[in-house]
């Protein structure tokens, strides 16, 4: 997971937990809502000052904005990604071994 796709995320929970719509966010950091449409849609990254101004408004660090773990569906991510590697391996071990055994009887 991206860094841009963390903030994304975390942007995106942290605007809804803080009960703010895009318009009101956009208020409250003198940008407009298409603004930051395009930041949650990916079409744009902030600039550190934003960045600073978003966190201000949402009541949080700026560094939550970039925490692999600030949202759930940041977590969620992130098991997918470990267990998904560990699930595959797993697989392939035994594959091996089932395809080892039939070449054994052979």
């Amino acid at each position: 997971m991206g860094i841009r796709h963390t903030f994304i995320q975390n942007l995106k929970y942290y605007r809804k937990q803080a009960g703010l719509t895009q318009e009101k966010l956009a208020e409250k950091i003198e940008m407009s809502t298409a603004y930051i449409g395009d930041m949650e849609a990916r079409e744009r990254f902030p600039s550190a000052e934003t960045i600073d101004k978003i966190a201000e408004a949402l009541n949080i660090r700026p560094s939550v904005l970039f925490d692999e773990f600030g949202s759930p569906n940041n977590v969620q991510d992130s098991f997918k990604k470990i267990y998904a590697k560990t699930i595959q391996q797993e697989l392939k071990e035994k594959i091996d071994y089932a395809i080892e055994e039939v070449c054994k009887q052979i």
